[in-house]
């Protein structure tokens, strides 16, 4: 799922966790693609790009067992939070499952959009995944462009924080179209560029996210009663 929509979560978290920090939130949601990008870059991690690349069907990743399980993700989630509890005490344990839950977000987002890639334990040999990025990339960009402007809506968020998420929505669509190709194909074959690419659009992201969802539309005031 794009970066976007994984630091969207957070916009319901913090609606629905106020106390909790967003940009912690943010970071939260994101906290398994920093993994993977890490585990990629030093090679224990894989992705194999096609040398030919036009569209995100043509990226596989093929080894992924720790940073994108379904096991280790809610293990890294429960940490976090007994972290978070350990240090804050019973004021802080709000926060503590908003980070939880937002770190995990993220594995269960990317089941939803995902070729067959996500495995339930490291080196366990089932895999899973709707395929949707293999086999219907646009509808995979536009059931997660959903979910982002439904984050956006139950949080109320401002307009700008709209324009961000649609035009960011409408800028991936070269790389979720096969038929569209303003550059993509440079990425072929590049694994650690892509990698970086990533943390690049990560990195931008959420702090575009943090910057817009500071301001937030109020509902309109109720109107005085009528004198009788």
């Amino acid at each position: 799922m794009q970066a976007i929509n994984h630091a969207a979560t957070a916009l319901i978290l913090k609606r629905k966790f106020p106390s909790a920090p967003l940009f912690g939130l943010i970071l939260a949601t994101e906290a398994v693609e920093y993994l993977w990008v890490g585990l990629n870059v030093i090679g224990i991690e894989k992705t194999i790009i096609d040398d030919d690349m036009r569209s995100v069907a043509d990226v596989h990743l093929v080894h992924m067992p720790f940073s994108h399980s379904v096991l280790t993700s809610a293990l890294i989630a429960v940490l976090a939070g007994l972290a978070i509890f350990w240090r804050g005490g019973k004021a802080a344990s709000a926060v503590a499952v908003a980070i939880s839950l937002g770190i995990f977000s993220h594995v269960v987002l990317d089941l939803l959009v995902h070729a067959p890639d996500i495995a339930l334990a490291p080196y366990f040999n089932g895999k899973y995944g709707t395929g949707l990025y293999s086999n219907l990339p646009l509808p995979a960009l536009a059931l997660e462009s959903l979910w982002g402007l439904f984050c956006w809506w139950i949080y109320r968020g401002s307009w700008k924080l709209l324009g961000l998420i649609t035009a960011l929505g409408f800028a991936s669509v070269p790389l979720y179209s096969a038929a569209i190709n303003v550059g993509e194909s440079i990425l072929g074959g590049q694994s650690t560029v892509f990698a970086i690419v990533i943390l690049v659009q990560m990195i931008a992201t959420s702090s575009l996210v943090w910057l817009f969802a500071r301001e937030r539309q109020e509902p309109a005031p109720m109107g005085n009663p009528i004198s009788a």
